[in-house]
């Protein structure tokens, strides 16, 4: 390669270089290309990303592949199911781009010997490669948080006059792919009012639920089932037709009307297009204890299971299992202790999480750490994985137990 201003190298150049390279013309084609560096290098113009086989598809198939990022966030690349950090790697040997190049198959072996000039504008160093990575929904979970739904009376109040997003403009601020936002937002009981994703009010959501509930009992819908339609024009008066049967269905499962209980034939064949459904025992007993813990924050275990229990609707049975997620239950120590800790709450990156749980509690035991570690899970890194990398395991009379490998900060 040459400098542009250089002169064009001569045939009598170009067969110097051929013998010193012990070839001879007959076996390289007449077109000869010379190599020579622009004057002015754009290097910074043209960036190189490594693409895998998901995003490739998804470009030649049409799909919205985009870039998403705050100004101080780490860019990511998103499709519509799938979510990259974008990663800087460095190239061992420069990469020289040149607009113009004719390769060989292109050649004209037929044609006189010529020489053509092709210069190099672009010198690249280092390319970006993606690595899969779970949505960053911290943002989500703060947005919505701004402001949320009470009641049309309190959509009036200075409180409630906070930002409100539709799902585009969440997609512009929420790094994550489209499908991975809607799950989330299915997560967090978010629903659409007015054209805008709320998630409601904890107090509020108490107050739906609270009638739902004893309307249900009122009427023996906790074995039978409730008629849908038949519990919201009971309720519309308090709160809105829609709001009421997203929380409905939320803590509840569709079930088919003809096991309702009811023998008689007439009744089963007059019912038969209506939609009812069972509430969730393990849902309507996770409800209720959160409604204790949230204001409670700790709580003596003992104390807790026995409230707990007085306050879920006759007939539900409690179990420790239905707060996975939701509460920390401390049985290392006298009394035991149960305490309010969601895993929402905690950070997402990985190494942040587990110097939060350990300094939130020094050791734990298997069972105590995953239900607050398994969203973390990707196909590379299960439960196990991830313990081994940022855990150190010990044993203590016959439990094991896991602790941080450094200091905590």
């Amino acid at each position: 390669m040459m400098d542009v201003e250089t002169e064009t190298r001569s045939l009598k150049e170009i067969e110097a270089v051929l013998n010193f390279a012990k070839l001879s013309r007959d076996e390289i084609k007449p077109s000869t290309q010379c190599v020579y560096f622009a004057n002015h290098l754009d290097n910074d113009g043209i960036k190189l990303l490594e693409l895998d086989k998901t995003v490739l598809n998804a470009l030649e198939s049409g799909e919205r592949v985009v870039i998403r990022g705050d100004k101080e966030d780490n860019a990511v690349l998103c499709t519509d199911d799938n979510t990259y950090d974008i990663k800087q790697g460095e190239i061992s040997n420069a990469m020289l781009l040149l607009p113009e190049m004719t390769l060989g198959k292109d050649l004209d072996s037929n044609s006189e010997t010529n020489i053509e000039r092709r210069e190099v504008n672009t010198v690249i160093h280092t390319f970006y490669e993606l690595r899969p990575c779970k949505p960053r929904l911290a943002l989500l979970r703060t947005l919505l948080g701004e402001n949320q739904y009470s009641g049309e009376i309190s959509e009036q109040d200075e409180d409630h006059q906070g930002k409100k997003y539709t799902f585009n403009e969440l997609l512009d601020l929420v790094q994550g792919s489209e499908s991975q936002i809607l799950v989330a937002l299915k997560k967090m009981e978010a629903l659409i009012i007015n054209g805008y994703w709320r998630v409601l009010d904890f107090d509020y959501l108490v107050q739906i639920m609270t009638h739902i509930i004893q309307l249900s009992d009122e009427n023996d819908w906790l074995h039978t089932g409730v008629p849908i339609e038949e519990c919201l024009n009971v309720l519309q008066e308090l709160f809105p037709r829609s709001v009421i049967e997203h929380v409905l269905k939320n803590y509840s499962d569709k079930i088919d009307p003809s096991s309702s209980g009811n023998d008689d034939d007439n009744d089963d064949k007059m019912m038969i297009d209506i939609d009812f459904y069972k509430l969730n025992e393990d849902k309507i007993c996770r409800f209720y204890a959160e409604q204790i813990l949230k204001h409670a924050k700790k709580f003596n275990l003992k104390q807790f299971m026995s409230t707990w229990e007085k306050s879920v609707p006759e007939g539900m049975k409690t179990n420790l299992f239905q707060l996975e997620g939701l509460a920390l239950v401390e049985k290392d120590c006298s009394p035991e202790v149960i305490s309010y800790l969601t895993v929402e709450s905690l950070p997402e990156d990985i190494s942040d999480r587990f110097n939060e749980l350990f300094r939130i509690k020094e050791k734990w035991r298997l069972d105590e750490i995953t239900p607050y570690i398994r969203d973390l899970q990707t196909d590379k890194m299960d439960v196990t994985a991830m313990l081994t990398k940022f855990a150190r395991a010990s044993t203590s009379n016959g439990v094991k137990l896991y602790n941080s490998k450094r200091p905590i900060t």
